[in-house]
């Protein structure tokens, strides 16, 4: 779920980029106001709104969809919408923060990984957990890619969410090099490239509709990723 990878470049940072926070619960201030603080009944207004925009997004695309597809879908009002919202790029924007924050939890998961069969079948779990995520995130994940090429905001942190997952790669890249365990590669590279060839299967797959079983899938890529990493099968 990263869709900066057509525009990925530069290195990659050791141990991925420090993870950031971001508000979720307040509303839109008027005019240079500072953001209010939304009350219950407020965030649940908002989080409707959030779900209604990934279902029109999945049904009608990023830039067919219109506000009043949002609010209809939602069950609101123009003015509750904009309560929370300028407009639909601002729902994008927080409905790609959530995915990003989902993926820097799963970046984290990759602490501590290890060769064999054990690292196998910890690899594996993830693996499962990846592709969860981008299927759940399936609609965002498309309307990011849609939205980047007008709008840098969306490629700053799909370049930002590449970076921390990468980096946790190339930092078990290095330490498998560095423990004799592999042959010398490009560690960033190397990461670039496994996390580019999962995202564009998943793509291909869960978004487009290529035809393979799941569990050969979470089999077949958690084994392309275990001798990626530490230059070896699992069964060696």
């Amino acid at each position: 779920m990263t869709p900066c990878l057509s525009g990925a470049g530069g290195s990659v940072a050791k141990t991925g980029t420090k993870r950031k926070t971001s508000e979720v619960t307040t509303g839109r201030g008027r005019g240079d106001a500072p953001p209010r603080v939304l009350g219950e009944q407020g965030e649940r207004t908002r989080q409707r709104l959030l779900d209604a925009a990934k279902k029109v997004f999945k049904e009608r695309s990023y830039p067919e969809t219109r506000v009043d597809d949002i609010t209809r879908e939602a069950g609101t009002s123009h003015g509750a919408f904009y309560l929370y919202f300028s407009n639909k790029a601002e729902v994008l924007e927080a409905l790609a923060i959530e995915t990003a924050e989902r993926m820097y939890t799963l970046a984290d998961e990759l602490e501590g990984m290890k060769k064999g069969e054990a690292g196998f079948e910890r690899l594996r779990g993830w693996m499962e957990h990846f592709i969860d995520n981008y299927e759940e995130n399936s609609p965002v994940v498309v309307a990011w890619m849609s939205a980047r090429p007008q709008d840098d905001r969306f490629d700053k942190l799909g370049r930002e969410v590449l970076a921390k997952f990468a980096g946790r790669i190339a930092h078990t890249i290095r330490t498998s090099e560095a423990n004799g365990d592999r042959h010398p590669v490009n560690p960033g590279i190397a990461a670039v490239a496994l996390v580019a060839m999962l995202e564009r299967f998943c793509y291909y797959w869960l978004v487009r509709g290529g035809g393979f079983n799941r569990d050969d899938v979470v089999d077949t890529m958690a084994a392309i990723w275990h001798q990626g990493i530490f230059g070896s099968s699992h069964k060696d």
